[in-house]
């Protein structure tokens, strides 16, 4: 068991497959800003990955294709799909802009509780021992920041106008076809991200922190769960598909999901496997809400 890889690369691209036809269809005035979006994705998760592996924070099982020998490329490619997806959900629910943030992040955590556990069973990865099924309480802190560095860097924007600072979401983004903000995601989203993670990783450092007692991580798994499912439920009429598209995202985030619960029941972990599907609910009512047609939008056309 412990040499199976349950990952294999081909739900990574397949994950990141799915991100680009959705980019393609949802942005069509301007693909490319959404195509950099996925590529800075990449790269910003590639270097996560590169720097827990280098630093031995965990170890990865060995695939067929690995960046510089130590990250195979699918765990890469999956990030893609589960930041982009995550942020893609969050925005058709509308809400304001700390709901956003911290809702984004929950949804792309609901995943990491459930699925962990199995892959650190099967070897695909492997940390030094903690609290939760053998995972440090440090790795819920990274996924819990990692979505939050990225859309926090990615929608900075400077308003000459009122001279602040802004937080654009994609579809602003999206509508700033300049060259500045192209050159802005290709140099500066990765670098920012980045520096924000560097210093909450000084915060995770804290004793307290950095081995966080099994029953803070239960608690934090049920909020990350209820708070995901309660948003998604609340503004439910916000994701009504106007497009088959629109289908996309969440269809996404449950191919990964369920992948991972159908092996967990093959390889006999089924408390595992039933922790999989309670953490999948967040995806299951997403996609149940934007299986409706917004008819109000059909009408008036």
């Amino acid at each position: 068991m412990s040499g199976l890889i349950l990952l294999p690369g081909l739900i990574g691209y397949i994950l990141t497959g799915l991100t680009v036809v959705h980019a393609l269809m949802d942005a069509k005035k301007n693909r490319i800003q959404r195509i950099l979006m996925i590529a800075t994705i990449f790269v910003f998760a590639a270097s996560l990955e590169l720097i827990g592996v280098f630093t031995g924070i965990f170890t990865y099982a060995t695939e067929l294709i690995m960046i510089l020998d130590r990250v195979p490329l699918s765990i890469t490619l999956s990030w893609v799909g589960i930041i982009y997806s995550s942020m893609i959900i969050t925005e058709r629910l509308k809400l304001s802009l700390w709901q956003r943030i911290l809702t984004t992040t929950l949804i792309a955590l609901s995943l990491d509780w459930g699925m962990d556990p199995i892959a650190v069973e099967s070897g695909a990865w492997m940390f030094g021992g903690g609290e939760y099924f053998n995972i440090p309480a440090f790795n819920f802190f990274g996924w819990f920041f990692i979505p939050i560095a990225y859309l926090v860097s990615y929608g900075l924007s400077w308003e000459k106008g009122s001279k602040k600072l802004r937080l654009l979401n994609i579809t602003e983004v999206d509508a700033r076809r300049s060259l500045h903000r192209k050159l802005y995601t290709v140099l500066l989203v990765v670098p920012i991200g980045l520096g924000i993670l560097i210093l909450v990783g000084l915060i995770t450092r804290i004793p307290f922190i950095f081995n966080l007692p099994l029953v803070f991580l239960v608690v934090w798994m049920i909020f990350t769960i209820v708070w995901a499912s309660g948003i998604i439920i609340w503004k439910n009429e916000n994701l009504k598909r106007t497009e088959w598209f629109d289908l996309i995202p969440p269809s996404s985030l449950l191919v990964i999901a369920f992948f991972y619960a159908i092996s967990s029941f093959i390889l006999g972990l089924f408390i595992m496997g039933l922790l999989m599907l309670i953490t999948t609910l967040p995806y299951l009512l997403a996609l149940a809400f934007i299986l409706r047609k917004n008819r109000s939008i059909e009408e008036s056309i």
